[in-house]
């Protein structure tokens, strides 16, 4: 792992959890001297990634905040996905939330979001944060279409985790399930993230047809009757459909 690395994965022990670290806090959680870690704060903090707060602790710096705005104005994906959640929202339920998703080291994360009526859905899935890659539907449609041998490696590495999610409790049965769900072109899970919701999720591909991303709908259970989940599932793939077009068109220019 060469130096810019090592000092990239220091700003990334910043958390919701864990805001705020001195030099000797992430030396020892990351296992490398102090004086290393010291020379890697110092870069980070000159390029505005991370600031000091007070008395040696550090917080995210203002270079993050001005990326995110860049990313929110710029994102291929992002804006790729506009029409296609404005045509979700509107066509859905109320109370209904549409979530543009992407894989992220290996978990999924938000990147947008649309929110229907005045007491819309609270769910976990909110930009920016990192998301298990087991449970619901956003997690699993990607889940579903990453490599053979990505596959190979997530069960070996989250077997307990992929048989607690009901995926398998063994690598063949675990391909197995992912395979049903590609075939099926769309995921639908019942209160796997947060419970009283229906997640309908289907894949968005990459000009480089790689499936990355997802487009999903998320409604209320009590009020969604169940014989009108193929229609949802239906819209939810047109515009997931919409998106990947959208992508390769982009690509184009």
């Amino acid at each position: 792992m060469g130096t810019v690395d090592k000092a990239l994965g220091l700003a990334g022990l910043f958390s919701i959890e864990e805001p705020q670290w001195t030099v000797e806090a992430a030396a020892s959680r990351t296992g490398i001297p102090t004086s290393t870690a010291y020379r890697y704060f110092r870069s980070l903090n000159e390029a505005g990634l991370i600031t000091d707060f007070s008395a040696g602790r550090y917080v995210i710096g203002p270079a993050v905040i001005h990326l995110d705005r860049v990313a929110r104005g710029t994102d291929p994906l992002v804006l790729a996905a506009q029409d296609a959640m404005d045509n979700l929202i509107n066509r859905g339920p109320d109370r209904s939330v549409v979530i543009l998703a992407r894989i992220f080291d290996r978990r999924v994360m938000c990147v947008d979001q649309r929110r229907k009526g005045y007491h819309p859905l609270t769910i976990s899935y909110e930009r920016g944060r990192p998301m298990p890659l087991y449970r619901g539907s956003v997690s699993k449609i990607i889940l579903a279409h990453l490599s053979p041998r990505l596959i190979v490696r997530c069960f070996h590495d989250d077997r307990i985790d992929i048989e607690e999610a009901g995926l398998g409790s063994d690598l063949k049965s675990f391909r197995r399930n992912l395979r049903l769900i590609r075939r099926a072109g769309y995921s639908v899970t019942h209160g796997e993230v947060d419970k009283g919701v229906i997640g309908i999720a289907a894949p968005i591909l990459s000009p480089n047809g790689d499936v990355f991303a997802c487009l999903s709908l998320v409604v209320a259970e009590e009020t969604t009757p169940e014989g009108s989940i193929e229609k949802l599932v239906a819209l939810v793939r047109k515009e997931a459909l919409a998106v990947t077009a959208s992508l390769g068109l982009m690509s184009d220019n």
